[in-house]
């Protein structure tokens, strides 16, 4: 099963979202873009994991909500990485996302005694919403992406972590839920 640990967006956000996509799509680039009902926060890529491994990423993501409580965040502002001269990944930025780094950290953390190794690079939290493929008409496309980099989209509250499995068709991934965690700090 090739799996991966996200916080998942509420539909309303997700469709707010899908309309400033569509926006930036009117010849502008040629970028994969994020269907909206795929649109999460990536905590941990997992990869393919056999059934014993989802069995105990799901303990391990049960104990971690149990010690997080839920809080926000604010997506504010579209941007590219790494940089406006050779962009490769179109976002949305994540601030005040202190808990957020913090649910991560212990995500990935917790996931290296079932197996998974530790990214290398840290983690930036943002909210992947394109993949450009080539940089044809690179400079419109730019351009869009100034106009969005000071959009606010709103806090969005973060109150639990999914496991969510990832199915290749040929029309592009298909994401569903294995597990849901609340995030429900227990005292201590």
């Amino acid at each position: 099963m090739r799996c991966f640990v996200a916080i998942n967006l509420e539909d309303s956000l997700k469709k707010e979202i899908g309309c400033v996509i569509r926006g930036l799509t009117e010849g502008r680039g040629d970028v994969k873009w994020v269907p909206a009902e795929n649109l999460h926060i990536t905590l941990k890529f997992l990869g393919d994991a056999s059934d014993d491994s989802v069995q105990r990423v799901k303990e391990h993501l049960a104990g971690i909500s149990k010690r997080h409580g839920p809080f926000e965040v604010k997506l504010y502002g579209v941007g590219v990485f790494p940089d406006k001269r050779r962009p490769r990944v179109v976002w949305i930025d994540l601030l005040d996302s202190k808990e957020l780094i913090k649910l991560q950290e212990a995500v990935e953390t917790s996931l290296i005694t079932v197996g998974f190794t530790k990214e290398d690079r840290p983690f930036s939290p943002h909210l992947t919403i394109g993949r450009i493929r080539s940089l044809k008409a690179r400079d419109l496309f730019i351009g869009a992406i100034e106009t969005l980099k000071d959009k606010d989209f709103g806090n969005i509250g973060i109150n639990k972590i999914s496991l969510m499995k990832s199915d290749l068709k040929p029309t592009g991934a298909q994401y569903s839920i294995v597990a849901e965690f609340p995030l429900i700090k227990e005292a201590q």
